[in-house]
């Protein structure tokens, strides 16, 4: 594991709904949510399971399934300033642990790529224009 920023944990609803508004990329395994916010040290991570994934137990599995995973991936693959929520699908209690990793990964990755798209595409753009 690649040490990297602090990760902080979303506890709030309005921190849920925030991400919400952002960028979104879902793998089989997992759903992940990502917004920037402003520029801090630490990452932001939350999770959710509905009651589409199952009874109480099986949702607790599935949220301590996906901590595990954020705590390996998340230093790695995530920008910092930025919040993620990882929502659980109904495999995610039962995908097996290679499958479920490669998932969030994967997903991470592409949001990586859109939110520094977002970014580049903030920036104005410079003059060309000479006289």
């Amino acid at each position: 594991m690649i040490s990297g920023p602090p990760l902080q944990q979303l506890t709030k609803r309005a921190q849920f709904l925030f991400v919400r508004a952002g960028f979104r990329a879902s793998k089989p395994g997992v759903l992940v949510e990502a917004r920037r916010r402003e520029p801090s040290g630490a990452i932001g991570v939350g999770f959710t399971a509905s009651k589409k994934v199952g009874g109480a137990v099986v949702r607790n599995r599935a949220k301590r399934r996906l901590r595990e995973a954020a705590r390996r991936l998340l230093p790695e693959h995530g920008l910092p300033g930025v919040d993620y929520v990882l929502v659980a699908r109904q495999q995610t209690p039962s995908a097996p642990w290679p499958t479920l990793l490669d998932d969030l990964g994967n997903a991470l990755l592409r949001l990586r790529a859109d939110l520094e798209g977002a970014k580049r595409a903030k920036a104005p753009a410079k003059s060309t224009e000479s006289d």
